[in-house]
Order: structure tokens, then sequence, then C-alpha cells
């Protein structure tokens, strides 16, 4: 509400530990603490990164990783449906960041490279990641900033087993975010 000021320090310590059944302070549930996390990541890498929207970005951090991949691999990467990544792709390549070539084990099939014009614009991407990331960590130690990573590799990789049915088939006690 306009003219509320909320001491969210204060409010935060108020409330029960993260992760417990009363807890349903988004600023202490898990789940909400990642996304807000991840949203507020993006809004200032998307401030840095001029000219370049957060799917192009993407896409070419990906393609950075997998040179050669085809549009179906890099969709599914994404997210998206193949549809959305064949735009972004003729988008990409008009900006003449990707070019397409042909995918010698399958002549339907397209591979994607970066072209040299695309290592100035990763250039920035990384060297923005570094900075946002360092911003992120202030005031963390760094034994608590890789403890903090290391945890956040076993909880994907957790997460991951549970998405291909590994997992132990029990739902989370604060629902699906929390």
């Amino acid at each position: 509400m306009p003219g509320v000021k909320i001491d969210l320090a204060a409010e935060a310590a108020r409330q029960p530990a993260a992760g417990t059944a009363s807890d349903q302070n988004p600023e202490r549930a898990t789940g909400f603490l990642l996304r807000d996390n991840s949203r507020l990541m993006r809004v200032a890498f998307t401030e840095r990164v001029s000219g370049l929207t957060q799917a192009q970005w993407g896409a070419l951090a990906h393609l950075s990783r997998h040179q050669g991949l085809n549009q179906v691999g890099l969709a599914d990467l994404l997210e998206v449906q193949p549809i959305t990544v064949a735009r972004l792709v003729d988008k990409l390549a008009a900006l003449g960041l990707v070019e397409r070539r042909p995918d010698p084990r399958d002549r339907r099939a397209q591979q994607l490279f970066l072209t040299g014009k695309a290592q100035p614009l990763l250039d920035q991407m990384w060297d923005a990641g570094d900075e946002i990331l360092d911003a992120a960590f202030s005031g963390f130690s760094e034994s608590e900033r890789q403890d903090f990573i290391e945890m956040m590799v076993r909880m994907r990789a957790n997460l991951s087993r549970l998405a291909q049915g590994k997992g132990n088939g029990r739902r989370g006690r604060d629902g699906p975010l929390g």
C-alpha cells in the first residue's frame, strides 16, 4: 500500500524458521525466496545487458556451452516449444549472432553455431553475471558462498530426480513452493 513502510528484516526475524509447517510468509518460504532471488537477478542482468531479450541471452548462453546443438535441443534447454526457438534463432541469425549449418547426421535438421559477433555479447553477459553474483553474495564469507553453491547443486540434483519420477513420492509439507 502507498505510504506503508514494512521493515522486511524485522518482519522476517519474527517469522518461524524457513521450511516449517507454520511458515506462510513468502519472505521466509524457500520456494518463494528462490523464485524472487531469480527474478531480481534477471532484472539486474537485463539492466546490464543491453540490446537483447531474456530469451535471446538465454539462447546465447546455452549455445556457448552446446555449439552444434539443433533447434529441438535448444528448445528443450530453454523449456519452450521448437517453433518458439525457430523464431528466436531467426532473430539471432538476423543480428549475425547465430548461424545455421546442415546437420551431417540428419539432413532435415540444422545445427546452431555462434558467430564471432556473439563473443563480445557473451563477454558482456559473463561480466554482468559476475558483477550481480558478487553483489548478491555481499556480506557472505567465501566459505558461506561455497556452502550455499554446494547446497544449491545438491538441491538441483534432488529436484532432477524428482522430476524424473525417482523422488520419494512425498509432497513437500509447505506445498509446491515452500
